[in-house]
């Protein structure tokens, strides 16, 4: 992934957001049609990798006027995750994390093959219980800490959030995202990334309303893509 900030503009779609799922189905990522493809997943990477998914389900985010109220990320991480994981392998490694971690959604690494893939599914979800943070640094150290322990992989972090952050020091919690060891990748949802202070390593693919469906999909894909070997051209 580029080093410098990168920008891939995409929107949100209006009431019925990144993909119209109906609300019956609202946080359930196997329920949501897909009507989207994303290409060649291509071969699996020649090194050791570890993406870990950093999902922001605070009320900006999930409220009835927040920029995914349906839970449509989830629907569309689970495409992401399910196309890699067809030509996955076991030194592929995937986590997902929630801005209120430690939570019944957080999911370990695990491989990104066919069969272990499907307890990642399961949990592309909000959090059951008390949730809602508006903080990433809690989530951001567990990353970190995943990482750590993963040294001889080549670490990749995406954060899906509106970054309407409540940390105590929004700026030190920005400056952490950008020292981590790795490929970091801010999925700006509903934001202006003008109006953040990302620091110029951070790709970043703000997310609009009016997209068509799969945005954020294809975001989470381009990430699990950036070691894999591809004849596909980028999009």
């Amino acid at each position: 992934m580029d080093t410098g900030q990168h920008l891939q503009v995409s929107v949100l779609l209006g009431p019925q957001l990144l993909g119209g799922t109906d609300v019956s189905l609202a946080g359930k990522a196997h329920g949501a049609e897909v009507t989207y493809d994303l290409g060649d997943p291509g071969r699996p990477a020649a090194v050791p990798t570890l993406l870990i998914a950093v999902a922001d389900d605070s009320a900006s985010v999930t409220g009835s006027g927040g920029s995914d109220p349906l839970a449509n990320r989830y629907a569309e991480m689970d495409k992401a995750f399910s196309t890699i994981a067809r030509r996955g392998s076991r030194r592929e490694l995937a986590a997902v994390l929630h801005f209120d971690s430690p939570c019944d959604a957080d999911v370990a690494p695990r491989p990104l093959t066919s069969r272990s893939v499907r307890a990642l599914r399961q949990r592309l979800r909000a959090p059951t219980g008390r949730y809602g943070s508006s903080e990433l640094g809690p989530s951001l150290r567990r990353a970190l800490a995943m990482a750590r322990t993963h040294p001889e992989h080549e670490a990749t972090l995406v954060v899906l959030s509106d970054f309407a952050l409540l940390d105590s020091d929004v700026e030190e919690v920005l400056g952490e995202l950008a020292a981590f060891p790795g490929d970091v990748h801010a999925v700006l949802l509903g934001g202006d990334a003008s109006e953040h202070n990302f620091d110029p390593s951070i790709s970043v693919t703000p997310v609009q309303q009016g997209d068509s469906p799969g945005s954020v999909a294809r975001a989470l894909f381009a990430s699990l893509m950036t070691h894999r070997d591809s004849d596909q051209p980028p999009q």
